[in-house]
């Protein structure tokens, strides 16, 4: 039972309100409306674009420094920069993945799935980094797909309100 406070000039005296209990128990996550559904389906949408276009059509292996600050900066600067930089790309997939809620954790995996397997992409041979390619792609087109049925179930759920 959901019970609220109200103060009175007299005293406080509680009620029962099964409303508020409604939505206590809903946690909005990062896909609580229908219009953020939109946005994460078009950005999973491009994202999973991308990831299919790299891993079937140019399925060679290059290695790029998320900050090219090799001209202006001594070789262990750079790798201290795209290190902390890197770090915080790694930071940034554990708090969303604890923000997001049920489906969205799966959709935040996908998503953040090439961050984490970037650099070991580096570090193994060819035929290794090509495969890893090809789990990012299925990685993001999952992401994609739930995405997609959280947007169809928030449509549905609204229409169904009206």
């Amino acid at each position: 039972m959901n019970w609220d406070c109200e103060s009175t000039q007299i005293g406080t005296r509680w009620l029962y309100n099964p409303g508020q209990m409604e939505q206590a128990s809903r946690k909005p996550g990062l896909i609580p409306n229908r219009w953020a559904a939109v946005i994460g389906v078009m950005l999973t949408g491009f994202l999973t674009a991308v990831t299919v276009r790299d891993a079937y059509i140019h399925p060679t292996r290059h290695f790029y420094w998320l900050f090219p600050l090799d001209f202006m900066l001594p070789n262990w600067a750079s790798w201290l920069v795209n290190g902390a930089f890197y770090g915080y790309l790694l930071w940034l997939c554990f708090v969303f993945f604890r923000i997001a809620q049920g489906k969205e954790r799966i959709v935040v995996l996908g998503c953040f799935l090439g961050i984490v397997l970037y650099p070991i992409q580096n570090l193994v041979s060819t035929p290794a980094a090509v495969a890893l390619q090809y789990v990012e792609a299925a990685g993001t087109a999952v992401a994609f797909l739930v995405a997609l049925d959280i947007l169809l179930r928030l449509l549905v759920t609204d229409d169904t309100r009206s």
